[in-house]
């Protein structure tokens, strides 16, 4: 009983020092796990004993866990701002995770505290490296790296002179020298991702494709659980044509796999590879044979099942999910596998139409498991395309904490983002999705055409230059970058698109490679050596038909109609059946103003070819000429009675019963196309607009609102004018303002745009403005306009008259 008063007196103080005691005996010992535990009990008991915060830094800081160390330093520096170990640690810390705040604070510190401290050099050199970078000050960098090289020799570890080492070597160009540091830090610590992606970074600039080759497969040894690594290698074999030795390594994966688990994974990696580079027969009779030694696998069956639905054997497809969800060997597969296969089975019913059976299916699955992945994304995005936001976003937070590296979750809240109107957030999501799929391409170029669409082309060319180093021979990428050079006018690295372009023996990438070397002429020689190219090339690659519709689109730019109609002629001629070419000799004919004989060119297409939606569109726009509008209107209908859901004819439709005072209808056909396709953000802006212009009541103006949330930040005229339009709608008429002046000085011809742009003038007081509208819409309106324009006019006029 003493003995247990004795041990109940001691405070939280004495104690937490007991511990601490125990945890540097430990130390000595060389067990460093259960000195840790002493540690923190020490900590726990009393939050101000520096000791134990130190000793806690120094063992997560050898190891490699930076935040961790942090937190501990950070305590003792609050509680002793000039411990000197604390304040070199932080800065130290802080310059590894670009904390550049925390850097410069603490940093500052410690140089004042220690000028002559080794430890404090390094940090005084990284401040003032840091510095130089900024000023882009590359005279005195070299010196800076030759005195990092001096003190490397006392500290060869330092892992704040090994980021400066390995910056100052690539930066001079001295990539062997790079190379060797990054080997010493990923030998220091091999789990940091980083040094291995710098590597490979190096070997690409190097072009040492067996060094990137080898960086990639000690990826999958170090990070086996990383799917990204696996897919990196194998996309890295594939691009270089090294399609046997990618399929060795997944036979080599399986056999190295040590769980019945990892194996079936495996041999899935295998089926999906040979699926698509050798082609569904293949990776069939791959799945028979391993189906023969493991009959009751029904991971495989449905994977089966998913090649012959994409191959088009789709009845097939679904009765062999349904049978192995109903059959007798149902009541063996794991709850898990199960909701896996019926999500799969609901994908396959919802591409086949049938969405009722497909929505059944996924709430079924969710609600036996909240958390299956392949379902909430399922679920999103119907939400999505149902304008719910909010619910999507819910359900993807729910998909990514259960799989927090899910790159098609990603990209789908990135897509609800975008709907709601939330540019960063899209933005950052589509990041996060090339993060997680290890750059791939079609990841990276997603986030490219965001980045592009966001005026970021900078970061645009750096996400698709660092796809190109695990995909260097990918015509889509290297496509996409050329425009970027171009964009940027950069013509000596378009120069070196075309090349790489021009180098893969592929006619997609030589047409595009073809597309950069004629805009880069057009804008060196000019449009008429532009043409000539065009020649050339339709002569010298007689069998591409795109590079003829080039060409006869640029002889009718250029005004030579009757030299594009001799040709298209002789086109015609050569290809009697060739469509294309008889639907461009309808349009140079009409360029000619030969009505008479483009209609009887069309009415020969759609005769032969009824589901011809381009031919139809034409035929009406010539017949608005010849015959007046009704003429129009009927076409429209007969085409329409051919491909009732032909969204071109429709949209057409929509347009000629607005501009015939048909609202009612002209909004039913948005609805429908939206109902369709409500990605679609011209789609989403004529229904929005129309909404926001024709309706009056509570809630089309709030549907509007709803759907137009993703035009927030638009650049697009057309587009900018539909939001400024609803944000007046809905009574944020000062934020409209911005979106209506910048429609309203590009569509300077369209009086709609004028007239809102008044009214939200007149709306704050700005009488003087509006009236200049007034004046501006009248008179691009001119006498022959329609009522509704009219009535808009006489909305403003009414409004300055107040």
């Amino acid at each position: 009983m003493m003995c247990l008063a004795l041990t109940a007196c001691k405070s939280s103080e004495q104690r937490a020092e007991e511990a601490y005691q125990r945890g540097l005996e430990l130390i000595e010992a060389g067990d460093e796990a259960r000195a840790r535990v002493e540690f923190r009990n020490a900590v726990r008991l009393t939050s101000t004993h520096i000791g134990a915060h130190l000793a806690l830094g120094q063992l997560n800081l050898r190891d490699g866990s930076l935040r961790p160390a942090f937190r501990s330093y950070r305590s003792v520096a609050e509680q002793d701002p000039d411990n000197l170990e604390a304040n070199i640690a932080l800065a130290q810390i802080s310059f590894l995770s670009q904390r550049w705040e925390e850097f410069d604070r603490y940093g500052d510190r410690a140089i004042a505290l220690a000028p002559d401290n080794p430890d404090v050099k390094i940090v005084a050199l990284a401040k003032r490296y840091r510095q130089a970078a900024i000023d882009e000050d590359t005279s005195t960098r070299p010196v800076m790296l030759a005195e990092a090289e001096t003190l490397a020799e006392g500290a060869p570890e330092n892992r704040v002179l090994r980021r400066l080492l390995i910056d100052g070597y690539l930066n001079e160009s001295k990539f062997e020298e790079g190379l060797a540091t990054i080997d010493k830090a990923i030998e220091a610590n091999p789990r940091r991702r980083e040094f291995y992606d710098l590597k490979i970074r190096v070997l690409a600039r190097l072009g040492d494709n067996s060094g990137i080759e080898k960086t990639l497969r000690r990826l999958v040894e170090v990070f086996p659980k990383e799917t990204s690594d696996r897919a990196n290698l194998l996309r890295y074999l594939i691009a270089r044509g090294q399609i046997d030795e990618a399929e060795s390594f997944l036979r080599t994966e399986i056999e190295n796999k040590e769980t019945d688990e990892d194996r079936a994974n495996a041999v899935i990696d295998l089926v999906r590879f040979l699926n698509g580079r050798r082609g569904a027969d293949i990776a069939l009779a791959e799945l028979d044979t391993r189906l023969t030694e493991d009959p009751d696998n029904g991971t495989l069956k449905a994977l089966r099942a998913t090649i012959n639905f994409d191959s088009g054997n789709r009845e097939t497809a679904i009765a062999e999910l349904e049978a192995l969800l109903s059959g007798e060997e149902a009541a063996d597969i794991a709850t898990e596998e199960r909701q896996r296969y019926s999500v799969a089975l609901a994908s396959m019913l919802s591409q086949t139409g049938n969405e009722v059976g497909a929505r059944r299916l996924v709430e079924e699955i969710l609600e036996q498991d909240p958390n299956e992945v392949g379902a909430l994304k399922m679920r999103a995005q119907w939400l999505i395309s149902e304008d719910d936001t909010n619910g999507a976003i819910s359900a993807l937070r729910t998909a990514l904490a259960a799989s927090p590296r899910d790159a098609d979750a990603m990209t789908l809240m990135s897509r609800a983002y975008r709907r709601a109107g939330n540019t960063d957030l899209m933005l950052n999501f589509l990041s996060l999705a090339v993060e997680a799929s290890g750059n791939a391409p079609e990841e990276s170029l997603r986030y490219a055409n965001a980045l592009l669409a966001d005026d970021k082309v900078d970061q645009a060319e750096s996400t698709l230059i660092t796809a190109l180093r695990l995909q260097p021979n990918n015509p889509s990428l290297l496509s996409r970058l050329g425009r970027v050079y171009l964009q940027q006018d950069d013509r000596p690295r378009a120069r070196q698109v075309i090349e790489a372009l021009n180098r893969i023996e592929d006619p997609a990438a030589q047409t595009d490679a073809d597309a950069i070397e004629l805009e880069l002429i057009s804008r060196e020689q000019g449009a008429e050596q532009a043409l000539d190219y065009l020649t050339t090339m339709s002569e010298t690659h007689s069998e591409n038909a795109r590079i003829k519709l080039a060409l006869i689109r640029g002889l009718l730019e250029s005004g030579q109609t009757e030299e594009a109609l001799s040709y298209v002629e002789e086109l015609v001629t050569e290809e009697p059946g060739n469509m294309q070419f008889a639907y461009f000799k309808a349009l140079t004919l009409s360029a000619l103003r030969d009505f008479g004989g483009a209609e009887t060119v069309l009415q020969e297409m759609v005769a032969e070819i009824p589901q011809s939606p381009l031919a139809w569109l034409q035929l009406a726009r010539i017949r608005a000429a010849t015959e007046g509008r009704d003429a129009v209107g009927q076409t429209i209908d007969e085409g329409l009675s051919h491909m009732p859901q032909s969204p071109d004819l429709l949209w057409a439709k929509a347009s000629f019963l607005e501009q015939s005072g048909d609202i009612d209808g002209s909004i039913g056909i948005y609805e429908q196309l939206y109902e369709t396709n409500s990605n679609s953000l011209v789609i989403a802006n004529n229904l929005a607009s129309m909404l926001a212009t024709y309706r009056n009541d509570a809630e089309s103006l709030e549907r509007a609102r709803v759907i137009a949330r993703r035009l927030k930040g638009a650049e697009t005229p057309a587009l900018q004018d539909t939001y400024g339009w609803i944000l007046y709608r809905s009574g944020e008429i000062q934020e409209a303002v911005p979106y209506l002046e910048a429609a309203a000085r590009a569509l300077v011809t369209d009086p709609n745009v004028q007239v809102h742009l008044g009214l939200t003038y007149a709306a704050l007081g700005r009488t003087d403005e509006a009236g200049v509208q007034l004046v501006r819409a009248r008179e691009v309106a001119g006498p022959a306009a329609g009522p509704q324009i009219l009535e808009k006019i006489a909305e403003l006029e009414a409004a300055l008259a107040q």
